[in-house]
């Protein structure tokens, strides 16, 4: 199988976008739709907030891996963020036993 050249590469990164793009509003516009209609949060928004959660961690991985600094410390204190909303809604969750 042979390398991309720079037109092929562009092409298949601009079709990924628009791919990616159209699965985030599809995904957004359902998870309102269930949420307005049912009252709660269906599967479309956990999918919607796990794609993008997966994104940006392998994106600052690999720009930790790379070399860059800011990468390493985006990821420290964005999995220290997720840590203390977790613990926060926890605590809401079991105070007010909702």
């Amino acid at each position: 199988m042979r390398k991309m050249d720079e037109m092929e590469t562009k092409i298949a990164l601009d079709s990924i976008k628009w791919a990616w793009s159209f699965t985030i509003i599809a995904l957004f516009v359902w998870g309102v739709y269930d949420f307005i209609k049912l009252g709660n949060i269906t599967l479309p928004f956990y999918l919607l907030i796990a794609q993008n959660v997966v994104y940006f961690f392998v994106t600052q991985i690999s720009k930790w891996k790379a070399g860059d600094k800011r990468g390493k410390n985006s990821l420290i204190w964005y999995l220290t963020a997720v840590i203390v909303c977790l613990v926060g809604f926890g605590a809401i969750v079991f105070f007010l036993e909702i």
